[in-house]
């Protein structure tokens, strides 16, 4: 990977990381995530006149990537809900790629060479540091921790599908800015439905911070695949969970929440786990 293409992805880490801590600020999680998305929606939705269509080739990924993105917003919201912000995203984030490993292993029946193990066996000590509580606040705990497991789930998939979709579009900011604006819709009606029409009507009041973190959030995914382009997407994929990091030392100094050494400690061993995968892979 070029330098240049290193530091794009880094300050997509920093956005990402960002976004997410103005998501976990919201006093409801799911209203913050709708109203980013429709936000963003809505900065992308004057730019088709402008991008033009992706290659016919990416829609199968594309629409594949809204259904993921919608499912991923629900569980993240979950996850924000149970678990303090050092513990949910780097547990969500940093997972993401030893699935997709696992997901190799037992789906399309490859073996796991001892870097892979290594790396997996990083990326659990990690959240078990995480978990590192006694029995009782770990029974506390679990909802955040499978939230944030069910969330890395999706993470790892809509990654494989927009690296490969990206690719495929032939134009990558067409493939965004309509990824914008359809993932926008699906959890806009969810809210709806589970919040009704009177709470997302109050987005409205928070206007400018759901634009701001629209804007980090668009710039963000968009230089993540853009990357994905012109390097090997395990490789970007490590480089972007930097913000693991950036998560863990936003909670721990900006949220002030408890254990944060013990966080930010397993927020390094899990990135340096995915790391280790990432180079093996290339």
């Amino acid at each position: 990977m070029e330098l240049s293409i290193a530091l794009i992805v880094l300050v997509a880490a920093l956005f990402h990381a960002t976004w997410n801590a103005m998501v976990k600020s919201g006093k409801d999680h799911l209203i913050s995530i709708t109203g980013f998305n429709l936000a963003a929606g809505l900065i992308a939705l004057p730019l088709l006149l402008f991008v033009g269509l992706p290659a016919v080739d990416s829609w199968p990924y594309l629409f594949a990537s809204v259904v993921l993105h919608s499912m991923y917003y629900v569980a993240l919201s979950a996850a924000y809900k149970y678990g303090d912000f050092s513990q949910a995203y780097p547990v969500a984030r940093g997972t993401a790629p030893v699935l997709v490993t696992l997901w190799s292993v037992l789906a399309l029946n490859e073996a796991l060479n001892s870097i892979e193990v290594v790396s997996l066996i990083g990326v659990l000590t990690g959240i078990l540091i995480f978990a590192a509580k006694g029995f009782r606040r770990v029974m506390q705990d679990r909802q955040a921790l499978v939230s944030a497991l069910i969330t890395s789930m999706f993470i790892g998939g809509y990654t494989i599908v927009d690296g490969i979709g990206g690719r495929l579009s032939e134009n990558v900011p067409a493939y965004m800015v309509w990824l914008a604006v359809q993932c926008s819709i699906p959890i806009l009606i969810y809210t709806i439905f589970k919040r009704g029409i009177t709470e997302v009507i109050s987005i409205r009041h928070q206007w400018k911070i759901f634009l701001l973190g629209a804007s980090l959030a668009l710039t963000s995914y968009s230089l993540v695949v853009w990357s994905m382009t012109q390097a090997p997407i395990p490789l970007v994929s490590a480089v972007r969970e930097t913000s693991i990091i950036i998560a863990a030392l936003i909670g721990a100094f900006y949220f002030k929440e408890p254990s944060g050494r013990r966080r930010i400690i397993a927020s390094v061993v899990i990135f340096c786990s995915i790391a280790l995968l990432a180079v093996d892979g290339f």
